[in-house]
């Protein structure tokens, strides 16, 4: 599944991430990562690496089902708050 560009900037600002250190982990430029998170075209290639770098931090990618679109969920461990009740 190729994951929308805004669940992606979704996706790094749930882990409170840089797009510099999201850009140094999938190995693509941080202009690269900025065009992504403005909706612009890239190369597949490329959004697949970005995507493989959020995975590897944990970040589950949820495919659309029925008349819901795709979502995004990050292991309870990465959540900054204490206070969440499930």
């Amino acid at each position: 599944m190729i994951v929308p560009n805004e669940i992606l900037r979704a996706a790094r600002a749930a882990l409170d991430m840089s797009q510099s250190k999201l850009a140094e982990l999938s190995g693509v430029g941080k202009r690269t990562i900025l065009r992504i998170e403005r909706n612009e075209r890239v190369a597949v290639r490329t959004l697949q690496r970005v995507q493989a770098a959020l995975e590897a931090q944990g970040v589950e990618f949820t495919p659309s089902n029925d008349d819901k679109g795709p979502g995004l969920r990050i292991p309870l461990s990465l959540l900054s708050r204490d206070d969440l009740r499930f």
